[in-house]
């Protein structure tokens, strides 16, 4: 019997991992894992945005809606290993205080995400990246001294649109920045965060109809490119005194953002 089990259960695997192989060419099997390898390298330099490219890349192949539950399985990943390779320079004090607040809302995020359909959330996306830029450029400009309160304040909304959307790290950058934590202590102490972040992202979905196996295992694998990823932005960032988002980077976010809104107001959304 108990043969007999495990005989059934490799069936179920193995044709699991057929449909999941045939879902796609070659090809794009190898554009898509590419794609999830050279955004953790940037994510490791930067510390921030890695994720939120990838799943404007990763969207017109696998639809708008499933592709954050995929990528909050794979972000678990990503955020790991670059906390273990950054693990010294992490401010632990900020992740408490930050998180303390974040998770409850999380989950009310991810709930909320799980409800809306395809467009709205598209839209939200959309929105969110093309405020992103200014936002952030402007809150750079102004010098602010942020301690354990401040994090806990902004937490709140880093919480409800980390559990919403890809990329809500980008709210984190100018207070962390104003917390003086820069450098590797920033993509550090925003790895940890984010390993949280996407832990219970993952578990919320997980309770959900809105992702199965298959989706698991596509997270999971993107999640072992990013591993190697993370290790060769280790490399540059300490090779090179690029550590920041340039005027680039910002321009493919606003590019996404467009292609999000695009995706939300379209009939193909």
């Amino acid at each position: 019997m108990v043969h007999g089990r495990r005989i059934w259960h490799s069936r179920i695997v193995t044709d699991l991992l057929n449909n999941l192989l045939a879902t796609y060419e070659p090809l794009t099997w190898v554009l898509i894992f590419a794609a999830a390898f050279f955004t953790a390298a940037f994510h490791a330099v930067a510390g921030l945005g890695g994720v939120l490219l990838l799943s404007a890349l990763l969207t017109p192949l696998m639809g708008v809606k499933i592709v954050i539950p995929v990528l909050s399985v794979a972000a678990v990943i990503g955020n790991a290993t670059r906390l273990y390779l950054f693990r010294s320079s992490v401010q632990w004090w900020a992740v408490r205080a930050t998180m303390f607040a974040a998770v409850p809302a999380i989950v009310a995020g991810a709930l909320l995400y799980s409800w809306l359909p395809a467009r709205a959330i598209a839209v939200i996306m959309g929105v969110f990246l093309i405020v992103s830029v200014p936002l952030r450029r402007w809150l750079k400009k102004r010098d602010f001294e942020v301690g354990a309160k401040g994090l806990s304040a902004v937490g709140l909304v880093f919480g409800l649109f980390g559990g919403t959307v890809i990329g809500a790290g980008l709210i984190l950058g100018p207070f962390l920045l104003g917390a003086s934590i820069v450098g590797e202590a920033l993509v550090g102490t925003v790895a940890a965060m984010g390993t949280i972040l996407n832990v219970t992202k993952s578990v919320v979905f997980g309770g959900t109809k809105l992702v199965g196996l298959e989706h698991v295992i596509i997270g999971i694998a993107l999640g072992l490119c990013m591993i190697p990823g993370a290790w060769t932005g280790r490399w540059i960032i300490r090779n090179t005194p690029i550590r920041l988002h340039t005027i680039l980077v910002e321009a493919l976010i606003i590019a996404g953002g467009c292609f999000f809104l695009w995706q939300g107001f379209s009939r193909a959304a």
